[in-house]
């Protein structure tokens, strides 16, 4: 790792030598405009310089034959536009504010007169988009700094605007890999969008749309969210594109020091901390840091002048002790807590069946049954209403022992409920450093160096199933980013940009403990598993998950784990102006190996029924009845491969004065992922040959006969295809090559004086395969071997539960493929509406927004039971038949393929009101009026039904019908320049910031959770049946009416639900809470003298007026929390900072 950090930093100070072979424009800005005189008539050949007064650099052209021109790749910042020609007055335009990734128009208006007489204009703050139909959102330098976040992370910000469905936390997170990133811009999916500094990707590749690197807001310029309709030079990506660059420095010195300050101490406390009569989670945040930019300057030696070499550092530590977020879960009530040598009085849960004694026919559990006077299938002795009693010679003393250890931890809020909140530290300590070189007024360079440091502990695990923070993960996440660029004036029209890009990081996971709990195989432990030597078990104790009506687990996780990723990207831009045509052409290609382990548990992982054996899932745990269990032979190294390249062409036709036609192509090859050593193998459903015959014996376990020996090791392979061989693709699906992606569009400026503006457009996305699929499928055999027994002794999986036989033999194993018909996913983005300047730097818009998405990513589990079988499936259903002996593809446990097959759709209205420092207040209104139905919204999600993917088309995760935001700052004007220094010290400089928001909440699907009345063998989902309109009482206890819903009905007894056996409640039937919330801060500035030193003490709120708001709810029918508030969003925090400039 070290290797790789010293490697991009020698990259960074040597680019002056070096030429990079790609670069990265996309962060750059257009200045365009058309020359005319009083009488209308267009200017050619006017002399135009555009000057950046804090640099003192400049870029000259000339007005075409059509008196248009442009300056292409500008940095942001505030610049001069000067014109001159013969027989005019010298213009001048000041105060040109130049934003990221704009488009800017800039007329230019010349009076009759002498070359020394000067017209000089202010420019207008803010100005409708008259050049592009991109929609997009800018955060300003002012509101990156005024606006406060929970977190100071820039997600909160990038989700200020039109169109963005926000499911982002309160708290967004202080690192890259755990920052939350969940935001949909236009309907599209989160893990769809593409994070970009300084042009270059910040994206870790493979883990489902993270940041790797989570850059300080202080070391940022601005940003800005493209979400519709950009232009063909952002490619391989279809959801939103955020876009932010670094600060840089200028030909003054200029720097900050700060400090930013939370505590629990500050803060209200939680709602249900407060119930559950605990005290505030813990919190304490401390953000100091510093920064610096100025001229590389050696008085009388380099850089005299001040206009060659610049820098900018940054500097930030994040220290944070945060309590996990205190959650509602169902755990064992105390009194149901099995002891060793005791018998059990167990008290039937609400939402539970009363227990019944297992029917098996294991000769030495019958013996048990006979000593305690037991009859197979009747209900176990009752004790009282609503109890039973278990004899502790029943017990799995493993299963006793796990119990015990600390994992599922005792109720601490009623009778069977939890509440806790864990301290988990996070450290970070980032450096960010920014070159900008003139090497000559036509040739500039500029570099930038970032580098993430994160150790973080985090409960319950990262990534994992656990429903308690009685177990954690220890992260250790160190990211780097660096990139090189070259710009090139080659003529007055025509420019060059290069760059070159490096990024990645490591991911190192460890398991850890709360005080008092284990992870550990406890004294006295003897169970066994299939495979007692894999190589990273450990002693770790096995995955357990309950099912109803607890519906919890408790797991601890795949870890010790490790991955690294890098990233090398390389791209030229070319932009040509000729006429009336503003062109553009580049080129981008990728390079991202990524090598990681696989992702399953080595401990092994069982799981516990109410459908099989007592019909209670907790006592089938203490009894160690497993319905199934599962583990993963080895945890192997995998080395994964992504190669990209695209090229785009461009063209902003000015087709006249009012009219600019936005026309542009885009190709993108995204060739799927591979394993470098081919390593890897994939099941093919139409490899597979019937003609084999049935290699599953009576017992579940697979015929030796049918069984291959690969490297040592025996698997059944019918249907398997190893990457590489036999002209079997690398990647294993079959690369799809027709990826062209139109983006055309117009600006109409309907009355010629650029304040009212009509735009519409479309445009074409291809999302290129975050990776994930790969990783997830190179779990099978022969590279892998992850075998599932059903109806097995927990303590002994290779014995039946059902007949107390014992084997040696192999069991089937459980497979994710890929189809091999594996096109990329689509989305087609479309808008149309108006943007209306109402008044000087106000501008209002009304516009329609719409995408449609196809073969977006899903998966489905194809090894189910057939539907017709319905003797099989209602013994499958009630644990008296093996799955594994009726499946559509014999000789495999379940088989989940991944696929893109699935749809979405996005309608909206959206209104927008932006006004910039009218009187010193600056606001945003942003209001979307939307629709978002789909199948599944997020990548390789599994649909509910196998059979019918309809089944899940319904109202999105990310539906919010109504979503209002408003952000606001203003500087109070009184008494800055009053005469009296202590008034003017402590009254003067004070402003107010805060952002609101209003939104309905999304769709919350109720899930089936009772007795299995599919018999399919897994990999569904079922939800109740619909039997009344749903009513909402909003209280924690029933936030909707839970007696809509009933029990689905099995085919094997009634046609209700047809012979699929799934309930008739879509996912859409149940609308969760929405979020009305006010976070408001409070600054206070002290100059310390004109343009001189100052001080600014802030006092940040979030939820300010602690407004209880409910965020998640049970959703499990036979829970004993169903329809009940399980979580809020945080109380009103407090936030306090102080910053030094100079």
């Amino acid at each position: 790792m070290r290797r790789i950090q010293l490697f991009s930093l020698k990259l960074l100070l040597a680019f002056c030598c070096a030429f990079a072979l790609g670069a990265f424009a996309q962060e750059n800005a257009t200045v365009t405009g058309t020359i005319s005189d009083s009488t209308g008539a267009v200017v050619p050949n006017v002399a135009v310089t555009l000057t950046n007064p804090a640099t003192n650099q400049t870029r000259e052209t000339q007005s075409s034959s059509s008196g248009s021109y442009v300056f292409d790749n500008l940095a942001i910042g505030n610049y001069t536009l000067s014109a001159t020609a013969p027989g005019f007055q010298r213009f001048s335009e000041t105060n040109i504010v130049v934003n990221v990734a704009q488009t800017l128009k800039e007329d230019v208006l010349l009076v009759v007169g002498s070359a020394g007489q000067t017209v000089t204009v202010q420019a207008n703050a803010l100005q409708v988009q008259t050049e592009t139909n991109e929609l997009s959102n800018l955060i300003t330098g002012q509101q990156v700094v005024q606006l406060a976040t929970n977190g100071r992370n820039v997600t909160a910000l990038a989700a200020l605007g039109l169109g963005v469905s926000n499911t982002l936390p309160a708290f967004a997170g202080v690192n890259a890999l755990t920052s939350a990133n969940g935001l949909s811009f236009n309907g599209t999916r989160t893990s769809h969008n593409i994070y970009l500094l300084d042009g270059g990707e910040l994206n870790d590749r493979g883990c489902g749309g993270c940041f790797s690197s989570l850059p300080s807001m202080d070391a940022l310029a601005e940003f800005r969210t493209l979400s519709s309709n950009y232009g063909p030079d952002y490619g391989l990506g279809s959801g939103g594109t955020i876009t932010m660059v670094l600060k840089s420095g200028s030909h003054d010195f200029h720097g900050e020091l700060w400090e930013f300050n939370r505590n629990e101490d500050y803060d209200a406390n939680n709602y249900f901390s407060n119930l559950a009569g605990q005290q505030r989670p813990e919190f304490r945040l401390n953000e100091p840091g510093g920064n610096i930019g100025g001229p590389v300057w050696i008085p009388g030696v380099y850089n005299k002048s001040r206009d060659r070499t610049f820098f900018f550092v940054n500097e930030e530590w994040r220290r944070l002790i945060q309590g996990t977020t205190p959650t509602t879960a169902n755990t064992i009530a105390a009194s149901n807590f099995a002891v060793a040598g005791q018998n059990l009085t167990y008290t039937v849960p609400g939402g539970g069946t009363t227990p019944i004694v297992p029917v098996t026919t294991d000769p030495a559990k019958l013996a048990l049954y006979a000593a305690d006077g037991l009859t197979a299938g009747q209900p176990f002795p009752a004790a009282g209403t609503g109890q039973v009693v278990i004899p502790s010679n029943l017990f799995d003393p493993n299963a006793v022992l796990e119990l015990n250890a600390g994992t599922f931890p005792r109720p601490n809020f009623g009778t069977s409920q939890f509440v806790s909140s864990v301290p988990a530290p996070t450290n970070v300590h980032e450096d960010v450093i920014r070159i900008d070189h003139k090497i000559n007024e036509k040739l500039q360079l500029m570099g930038h160096y970032l580098h993430d440091s994160v150790t973080q502990n985090i409960f319950p695990p990262l990534w994992g199933d656990s429903s308690y923070p009685t177990v954690g993960t220890l992260l250790q996440n160190p990211s780097w980013s660096s990139t090189i660029k070259l710009t090139q004036v080659l003529s007055p029209t025509l420019l060059n940009e290069t760059a070159f890009l490096y990024s990645g990081n490591t991911i190192h996971l460890s398991p850890l403990t709360t005080p008092g709990n284990s992870f550990t195989q406890p004294s006295g432990w003897s169970a066994t598993t299939f495979f007692p030597s894999s190589n990273n078990a450990g002693l770790r104790l096995p995955e357990i998950d309950l099912g109803a009506p607890y519906g919890t687990n408790w797991s601890s996780n795949y870890f010790p784990w490790k991955n690294s990723y890098e990233g090398y990207q390389t791209r030229d831009d070319l932009s040509w102006n000729k006429g009336k045509h503003q062109m553009k052409f580049g080129f981008t290609w990728l390079h991202d190996p990524k090598n990681q382990q696989l992702q399953a548990n080595t401990q092994g992982t069982a799981v516990f029924s109410p459908s099989t054996f007592s019909q209670d899932s907790y006592i089938n745990f203490i009894l160690g009845d497993a319905a199934s269990f599962t583990q993963l032979n080895y945890l192997a190294g995998k080395h994964w491969v992504n190669d990209n390249y695209g090229f785009y062409a461009n063209d902003n036709w000015h087709i006249i004065p009012k009219l600019t036609l936005n026309l542009g192509i885009r190709f993108d090859a995204l060739p799927h992922a591979f394993e470098r050593f081919n390593q890897f193998g994939n099941f093919n459903p139409n490899n597979y040959n019937f003609g084999l015959g049935d290699p599953v014996n009576a017992d579940g376990t697979l015929n030796p006969a049918s069984l291959q020996s690969v490297n040592g090791g025996l698997f059944y392979l019918n249907g398997i295809q190893e990457a590489g061989v036999n002209g079997f693709p690398r990647g294993v699906v079959q690369n799809n090559y027709g990826t062209w992606q139109p983006r055309i569009g117009y600006a109409y400026d309907i009355n010629g004086d650029g304040k009212t503006v009509w735009r519409g457009g479309f445009g074409l996305f291809f999302e290129r395969v975050q990776g994930n699929d790969v990783y997830n499928a190179a779990l099978n055999p022969p590279f892998a071997y992850q075998p599932s027994a059903t109806n097995v002794y927990f303590s002994n999986p290779n014995t039946s539960a059902l007949t107390g036989a014992t084997t040696s033999q192999a069991f089937p194993s459980t497979l994710t493929n890929l189809s091999y018909i594996y096109p990329n996913p689509a989305t087609a983005m479309f808008s149309m509406g108006v943007q209306r300047q109402l008044a000087p730097s106000i501008v209002g818009v009304v516009q329609y927004a719409g995408s449609l998405g196809w073969h977006q990513s899903d998966d489905r589990s194809i090894n189910t039971l057939p539907l017709a079988n319905l003797t099989a499936r209602q013994g499958v259903a009630n644990g008296t038949l093996n799955a594994n002996l009726y499946r559509n593809y014999p000789g495999y446990s379940t088989i989940t393929q991944e696929e893109t097959t699935t749809n979405f759709s996005y309608h909206s209205l959206q209104v927008g009101l932006n006004m910039v420092n009218k009187h010193g207040f600056t606001v945003n209104l942003a209001y979307t009026y939307s629709h978002e139905i789909d199948d599944v919204s997020t990548d390789l999600t599994q649909v509910s039904n196998p059979y019918n993917i309809g089944y899940d088309r319904g109202s999105g995760s990310f539906d919010r019908r109504h979503d209002f935001n408003a952000n606001y700052i203003y500087d109070f004007p009184f008494f800055l320049h009053s005469s009296n220094a202590v008034e003017r010290m402590a009254l003067g400089g004070w402003s107010i910031s805060g952002i609101t928001t209003a939104e309905t909440g999304t769709p919350a699907p109720i899930t089936y959770n009772g007795p299995d009345v599919l018999g399919l063998g897994g990999g569904t989902t079922n939800r109740p049946n619909l039997v009344a309109p749903v009513q909402y009482p909003h209280t924690r206890l029933a936030w909707f009416n839970k007696a809509s819903f009933a029990s689905p009905v099995a085919p094997w007894v009634s046609a209700a639900n047809g012979n699929e056996g799934f309930g008739s409640a879509g996912k859409d039937a149940v609308v969760g809470p929405g979020l009305y919330n006010t976070n408001l801060s409070l600054f206070k500035s002290i100059n310390f003298r004109e343009r001189g030193p100052s001080l600014q003490i802030r006092f940040e709120t979030f939820n300010t007026f602690n407004h209880t708001e409910p965020n998640a709810i049970d959703q499990g029918t036979n829970d004993g929390n169903f329809g009940q508030v399980t979580s809020t969003y945080d109380p009103r925090t407090v936030q306090l900072g102080a910053k030094f400039s100079f």
